[in-house]
């Protein structure tokens, strides 16, 4: 039969346990809380990114274009003559 003593010992590491639950509890809850903003802000990137990737696709289209223009207009015959004065 355990005595008073050990009672009181075992009651001690019973609370010493339950408050260390109570605490990875609230501790597990912000982390859930945090991961699910983070999810949230990067899936607003992601729509971000996808929408910057088609400007920036479009952007080089269009230097390119720029690039095969200027080389036409260097091609062209009145060019080579100014040139070449």
């Amino acid at each position: 039969m355990p005595n008073f003593h050990q009672r009181e010992l075992v009651v001690a590491k019973m609370d010493k346990q339950f408050q260390e639950n109570l605490r990875m509890r609230k501790d597990t809850t912000r982390l859930n809380s945090r991961a699910l903003s983070l999810t949230k802000n990067l899936q607003v990137l992601q729509k971000d990114m996808r929408g910057f990737g088609s400007y920036v696709e479009d952007l080089k289209y269009q230097a390119r274009s720029n690039h095969k223009n200027i080389l036409a207009i260097l091609e062209r015959q009145d060019m080579k003559m100014m040139s070449s004065e």
